[in-house]
């Protein structure tokens, strides 16, 4: 089966299955959707230490711990709101990393404890950071348009950026040397498309997207960047560990991360726009 072919096929999988879990299970605030993100970012941390890991390096407790971030936000938005419990759980993995390295230090007499404490930190920040974003997005008003509208950004700049790319890309590709497959034409339709997505939100619903029209292109617009830059953030590690894949766990996209590297690193900047400049 070709990799369109098994796009199509993860595609036709996964967007109703997030529909239902969406639109059909909100109850206790997207508990399911908010346990999905949860295990999701589990498989992620999973994958992510195994990239960290290529060099035989072996790092202390981190095929979890990420996966606690996205967790303590969703507890701390639902039960304890006034408690900034996303962020002690964070201070908490951090400290804990530097208290560990205290024992495991010994083995090559401390000689690697700058890399593994800045390894371990990082399989702890991505994405488990990352990815409790996404759990905000399911405590805003009207959260399921906007869960749903999050998606179609992030995968609709990956789905036309990869069409654009086919159609008009073949004579400029090779600009970002971390992905040289990567065209311009791809990279304008991935931000150009979303953009006009986020123009329409505000015309076609504007009781529920409750914005001007110049801002949801702007929103649309710089959350596909942020998409396409999370893309690439991830070739750049899956590089330095010489693999082409995260893992192969998902057909025709590789791994966990292969698939939600754009989502976590949009995630920051859709819920900071929304929030904090738009006030929704």
């Amino acid at each position: 089966m070709g990799s369109l072919k098994k796009r199509i096929l993860t595609a036709v999988i996964a967007v109703p299955t997030l529909i239902i879990i969406v639109v059909f299970l909100p109850f206790l605030d997207h508990l399911v959707f908010c346990l999905t993100i949860t295990v999701i970012t589990l498989l992620g941390s999973l994958e992510m230490r195994s990239l960290l890991s290529k060099d035989e390096e072996k790092l202390p407790f981190t095929s979890y711990a990420g996966a606690l971030l996205p967790l303590a936000q969703y507890v701390q938005f639902r039960y304890f709101p006034d408690l900034e419990l996303t962020f002690y759980t964070l201070m908490f993995l951090m400290g804990l990393t530097m208290f560990l390295e205290i024992f495991t230090g010994a083995k090559d007499s401390f000689h690697g404890t700058w890399e593994r404490n800045s390894k371990t930190v990082l399989n702890i920040i991505y994405p488990g950071l990352f990815a409790s974003f996404v759990i905000r997005i399911a405590f805003i008003e009207h959260s399921a348009w906007f869960i749903l509208f999050f998606f179609l950004l992030v995968f609709g700049s990956d789905t036309f950026a990869y069409f654009f790319g086919i159609a008009f890309g073949k004579n400029n590709k090779g600009i970002i040397k971390v992905s040289p497959n990567k065209s311009v034409a791809g990279f304008i339709g991935g931000l150009l498309v979303p953009a006009l997505f986020g123009l329409l939100s505000a015309y076609i619903f504007p009781e529920i997207f409750t914005y001007s029209l110049f801002e949801g292109f702007l929103l649309g617009g710089i959350t596909a960047a942020l998409a396409a830059t999370g893309d690439l953030i991830e070739s750049s590690f899956k590089r330095c560990a010489e693999v082409k894949d995260s893992g192969n766990i998902i057909p025709g996209r590789g791994g966990v991360l292969d698939s939600v590297d754009s989502v976590v690193m949009a995630a920051p900047v859709y819920v900071a726009i929304l929030t904090v400049f738009l006030g929704i």
